[in-house]
């Protein structure tokens, strides 16, 4: 797998760009109508979400969506010539948000599966932050082993998710940007937040960091824009008014976060990766597991 995947990784080097990205286009328009993984699962979703919405609304944005992460999957892929070219102009950062970086010795950046947040922690050790990215263990180690090769550069590292807390720390004392992804479901570990009108458990991790290290959290997502560039913001999240209860502030900061989510989600809808069970069990009796 692990030789497929850099051959494959290569292949998407060779072609522009804008090739590559109207490959990927296609290619999620195969797997919306061939291979539908998790379909029901993503349109479940998208009616919690959206209500009112007819069923042909909610197909053409999840078509929308398969075609958007196609993309997403090349651009993936061409990682390694990104890193290599030392390209910055496929995403541009404003210059407000790396003063936010600069203004600070370590921190925790928070974002979702939204737009394409591989490109996060690439596109910021290009201009000299450094970060560590908290990524999930692949069930194949020689896939997961490709998957973080591609992640890393000089000014990125990766902690997998079971290393402790302790490294994740130590990191954010050293200097790094932790970088978490906290919109799966959290169940009994996570906290409660309202998220589009219903109930969802989100990750404890950021809020908890927060208040072991007393640093920012700033919240980005990088959105892929008409002209196919990037767009990469972040904002320091507001702590004003935390409760002085430990864990009374994380369900606060959960909250927060949450909110913000909902709010980019919203403008980008077809940028977000619907297909994780996010809400609770008995909201997906009768779907298929896959």
């Amino acid at each position: 797998m692990y030789i497929f995947l850099k051959f494959v990784s290569w292949k998407f080097q060779l072609f522009p760009r804008k090739w590559s990205l109207f490959f990927g286009r296609i290619l999620g328009t195969f797997f919306y109508y061939f291979i539908p993984l998790r379909k029901s699962v993503a349109l479940k979703n998208i009616s919690i979400v959206f209500p009112s919405w007819s069923l042909d609304e909610k197909k053409s944005l999840l078509h929308s969506c398969y075609r958007h992460f196609g993309m997403i999957l090349a651009d993936f892929f061409r990682l390694p010539k990104v890193k290599r070219e030392k390209n910055t102009a496929i995403v541009n950062i404003p210059p407000e948000s790396i003063k936010l970086f600069k203004q600070n010795q370590g921190g925790i950046i928070l974002t979702g599966h939204l737009g394409n947040w591989e490109y996060i922690g690439p596109s910021l050790s290009l201009r000299g932050i450094k970060s560590a990215g908290v990524a999930q263990i692949q069930h194949n180690s020689t896939s997961d082993r490709f998957f973080n090769e591609l992640r890393k550069t000089d000014l990125m590292k990766i902690i997998p998710v079971d290393a402790g807390s302790k490294v994740m720390v130590r990191s954010i004392r050293d200097g790094y940007y932790l970088g978490l992804i906290s919109d799966q479901n959290a169940g009994r570990k996570g906290t409660n937040a309202q998220f589009f009108n219903s109930m969802v458990s989100v990750p404890k991790g950021a809020a908890s960091f927060h208040l072991k290290t007393n640093t920012p959290i700033l919240l980005g997502f990088c959105i892929l824009s008409m002209d196919f560039t990037y767009h990469l913001s972040f904002q320091e999240m507001d702590m004003e008014g935390l409760p002085e209860n430990s864990n009374e502030a994380i369900v606060e900061i959960n909250q927060r976060y949450s909110k913000l989510l909902e709010e980019a989600i919203r403008e980008n809808p077809q940028q977000y990766f619907w297909f994780h069970r996010k809400w609770g069990r008995e909201m997906y009796k009768g779907l298929s597991r896959f």
